[in-house]
């Protein structure tokens, strides 16, 4: 298997015969993945960090086609236990999914007329049995889509990680694509050993995707609006209107998935702030367009407001049933049985429509929403539309992208901003989705009977320490906050967070964590001038506004990397040695619910996305170089 954007193009130009050579393989990647045509047609290649056995350590930025290719040829050490088993990780957005589709489609289209060796799966309750019913699995690649979404590994993520890993060793090559974040947070353990791709005794390859520069969305625009005759004629300035909306993204458009939407956007006339926002406009534009459509067709039946309820309940029953594509006959099945009340022959189906209606021949039809978060946002919505006077119950089925566009429209919604949040397995007939009826944990919304008593914020008198590794530096103190010094413009701001406990988990059977020692966590995150001082790079796509500024495009990999050479300054014989070191997960929790009563006060940080960050005791200033560091943690060493 290989893959070159070059290729791209070629490619897409035998899809029309591809289906006669390898019948149900591009209808597969249609109605469950992607478009294929449009997958080719304007699939940008990524960047990203690969590390492996062979030399990459993943502190540089490379071509994914490259660290694939190098993965699916001799870039593997085979004497390794998870050395053929790559993890692409990645944030939401980035195009894991449409990364893994183009894998597979490739590879349908390279073997011609030979049998296809490649098999791409959704995670889900039935993966372990597919993979193991594969036959001569050392020839056959394997790709594995969405494990941050996996019911099944709901009740212990590493352990499903692992039991994946363990079923799949003998495949020729394994590939596992899964939320950045998610790995790290639920996955990787490192009291246990893991770091980097390691997870127990397996040691994969590493594959991290990067969000796009402002380059590769200026080509995606130019393949999603061509300068041809046509497009010039009958399509003109929409090339440039594009490129307004997609400005008014923000962030948000260094995500691949953001862009797709810009469609919907030609009507906005602002900045859009996050992800719920961007959802928002894209899906009344949808509907008010759809509407329209319908009027022009004598299609009184489908208007805004059916059509909204009808999307909210087929993804409320599609997110149920764990699916992302539905055949027609049962999405009939949903509605009432004397008739089909939106005609929905009638409806567009274009390659962006928010919608999708895949042929498969012989009057068979499938359905789908564009993205899984279109569908979850739908879903999202019902959550909130059908909510008591008191209390949202968020479904068990609801996966942790729905959960935060319920708690984002649940905060911006004046009617349900004082609701609490309640998360239950609920009997939701009326959706089609059966389950028990379980006592709700509270998430949100309510008060905690926990205090931290004693527990304050100091003011700003720090202890100055000088980073010089000098045996005479003077010991910070436990108990006062600490500036560490290097250089000129170089000041680590670190507060002490004093030992405690607090009760993790829901209210009806909360774990007692200990903190046992306090620690030092760094006031601000740490800013691309402190991390050039210490790695000699800045790795930063946003360099123009200021070195003060957050560093950012840096790995896990890379953020242990600096804590071990910021370490390195420290003096060495000290009768109590320290480190710098990332903080575990109960030491972030315990810090930042110190202050607060409220179990999980997310409407606090609402705004922390797109054009506004969220104010931490000052407005951040890049100017000021001390304004914007990152958690790290300085704690004593103990002999346990």
């Amino acid at each position: 298997m290989y893959i070159a954007s070059d290729r791209l193009e070629p490619q897409g130009d035998t899809l029309w015969n591809a289906e006669k050579n390898h019948p149900g393989s591009i209808s597969m990647l249609s109605d469950i993945f992607n478009d294929p045509i449009e997958l080719v047609r304007c699939y940008i290649e990524p960047n990203c960090r690969y590390q492996d056995h062979t030399g990459n350590t993943g502190k540089s930025a490379c071509s994914a086609f490259d660290a694939i290719n190098l993965f699916m040829g001799d870039g593997i050490d085979p004497s390794i236990k998870g050395g053929n088993q790559l993890l692409v990780l990645g944030n939401s957005g980035l195009g894991k999914t449409s990364f893994l589709s183009l894998l597979r489609l490739s590879q349908i289209l390279e073997s011609r007329d030979r049998p296809a060796r490649c098999e791409l799966f959704r995670l889900g309750l039935d993966t372990l049995d597919k993979i193991a019913s594969i036959h001569n699995p050392s020839e056959c690649v394997l790709l594995l889509d969405g494990l941050d979404e996996d019911r099944e590994a709901r009740s212990s993520p590493r352990q499903r990680l692992l039991d994946l890993l363990e079923a799949s060793e003998s495949f020729n090559r394994v590939v596992i694509a899964c939320d950045n974040r998610y790995f790290f947070q639920q996955i990787s353990d490192q009291s246990t050993g893991d770091e980097g791709g390691k997870v127990g005794d397996f040691d994969c390859p590493l594959m991290v995707m990067l969000d796009f520069d402002t380059d590769q969305v200026d080509m995606y625009l130019d393949s999603r609006y061509p300068a041809q005759w046509k497009q010039r004629l009958f399509r003109k300035g929409e090339r440039e209107d594009a490129a307004k909306q997609v400005a008014n993204l923000g962030v948000l458009k260094h995500r691949p998935q953001s862009p797709s939407l810009v469609g919907f956007l030609f009507d906005n006339d602002g900045p859009i702030p996050d992800e719920y926002a961007l959802m928002e406009i894209a899906s009344v534009q949808w509907l008010v367009e759809e509407s329209e459509v319908a009027a022009e067709r004598d299609n009184p039946l489908l208007t805004i407001e059916s059509l909204y309820d009808f999307a909210k309940i087929l993804s409320t029953r599609m997110m149920g049933l764990g699916q992302y594509s539905v055949s027609e006959h049962r999405v009939l099945g949903w509605l009432p049985a004397d008739k089909d009340p939106f005609q929905l022959q009638l409806m567009t189906f274009g390659p962006y429509s928010l919608l999708q209606r895949h042929e498969f021949g012989a009057g068979e039809r499938s359905y789908r929403f564009l993205h899984r978060s279109v569908q979850e946002f739908f879903a999202a919505q019902q959550v909130l539309d059908t909510s008591s006077p008191e209390e949202i119950v968020v479904p068990g089925f609801a996966t942790n992208k729905m959960i935060d566009y319920i708690e984002r429209g649940r905060s911006s919604n004046d009617e349900h901003r004082s609701k609490k949040l309640i998360m239950r397995d609920s009997n939701l007939g009326g959706f089609g989705v059966e389950g028990k009826d379980l006592k709700g944990a509270i998430i949100a919304g309510s008060e905690s009977d926990e205090t931290f008593e004693g527990h304050t914020v100091p003011e700003d008198d720090f202890q100055q320490v000088r980073l010089d590794g000098d045996t005479g530096m003077e010991k910070p103190e436990p108990g006062s906050p600490v500036s560490f010094e290097k250089e000129e413009g170089f000041s680590l701001d670190m507060l002490w967070v004093p030992e405690g406990s607090f009760n993790f988990g829901n209210r009806d059977s909360p774990v007692l964590i200990e903190i046992p020692q306090g620690f030092w966590l760094g006031k601000i995150p740490i800013t691309q001038r402190i991390y050039e001082s210490i790695i000699g790079l800045n790795p930063s796509f946003f360099v123009k506004e200021g070195d003060g500024l957050p560093v950012e495009q840096v790995s896990w990999i890379d953020a242990q990397a600096f804590c071990v050479e910021l370490t390195n300054l420290l003096p060495e014989g000290l009768d109590e040695p320290l480190e710098f070191r990332l903080p575990k997960e109960s030491e972030w929790v315990y810090a930042c619910r110190i202050a607060n009563r409220n179990w999980f006060p997310l409407h606090e940080y609402n705004n922390n996305i797109g054009f506004r960050v969220a104010l931490v005791r000052k407005m951040p200033k890049p100017d000021i170089p001390d304004t914007l560091e990152a958690p790290s943690s300085l704690k004593l060493k103990t002999n346990d």
